[in-house]
């Protein structure tokens, strides 16, 4: 073994020795209570509003006004379909093989480490507290079906995890129909809040928002349209994932296919 990967494999217990343990439990609850049922049967009892479908759709897309006396100034013309217009998100994918060749090569452009470990997304303190973990399907060539892989960043590699996925278990992850493969985004909680406690946590979830949007933005360089998915449930995710969910906090899974044309919306 490598010293590169010693000092890997003793980065979480390192931070350990920093991190205060009410803030740890702090950042823990709320971590939970932001997540704790989603996607599950629980959550549609408990989680869902009173409100009809047609109500909630009127509240998508809407600009919000701060004030209803303010002056309005015109602003300067716009469209969505511009030099590099992002593909709107998918509603499915459709079936055909994907290379893991090509899964490497999108996360690896997207959010891989330069020779002096920078990245190409913003992080608070440049503590890159987020992890990103593979899972691929069926339709994943050049690896074993429902294979998990830990993204290494600044070696560019990945580490193939013990999992506990089928075809079951991938399909239920999320209601993305006919993914060929997910990411899963995760704070690693001892490094997000060793140096700035509690605000690390609000860092590294402002850092996974700037991943995931590099990653569907090469990807689609790539012919692949993705989804954000926050409704899955993470304990199931993080355990089949083979990883432990006290170190590793699940945020989202963003779910790839192949479009197709009624696929996009």
């Amino acid at each position: 073994m490598t010293n590169i990967d010693i000092s890997a494999l003793n980065q979480i217990g390192y931070a350990s020795q920093f991190v205060d343990r009410d803030v740890e439990h702090v950042v823990r609850t709320f971590h939970h209570h932001c997540f704790s049922c989603a996607g599950s049967s629980l959550d549609q009892r408990v989680s869902t509003p009173y409100l009809s479908p047609a109500d909630l759709l009127r509240t998508e897309t809407r600009e919000s006004r701060f004030s209803h006396i303010s002056d309005i100034m015109a602003g300067r013309p716009t469209s969505t379909q511009t030099a590099v217009s992002r593909w709107p998100s998918a509603k499915e994918g459709r079936p055909g093989i994907v290379e893991f060749a090509t899964v490497a090569e999108i996360v690896g452009k997207a959010i891989g480490a330069d020779q002096k470990g920078r990245r190409p997304y913003a992080s608070g303190g440049a503590l890159y507290s987020a992890e990103t973990v593979a899972v691929t399907g069926e339709m994943v060539s050049g690896v074993p079906p429902f294979s998990v892989a830990h993204y290494l960043p600044g070696s560019n590699r990945f580490e193939i995890l013990p999992s506990r996925f089928d075809r079951a278990r991938f399909d239920g992850v999320t209601p993305f129909k006919g993914a060929a493969f997910y990411l899963g985004y995760f704070v690693n909680l001892k490094r997000a809040t060793f140096k700035y406690r509690s605000r690390g946590y609000r860092l590294a979830l402002l850092e996974i928002g700037s991943m995931y949007h590099q990653v569907a933005a090469v990807a689609q360089q790539h012919g692949l349209a993705s989804r954000v998915l926050a409704g899955f449930s993470e304990y199931a995710f993080t355990k089949d994932c083979g990883l432990d969910s006290r170190l590793l906090l699940p945020v989202v899974v963003q779910a790839f296919g192949l479009p197709g044309g009624e696929d996009v919306q």
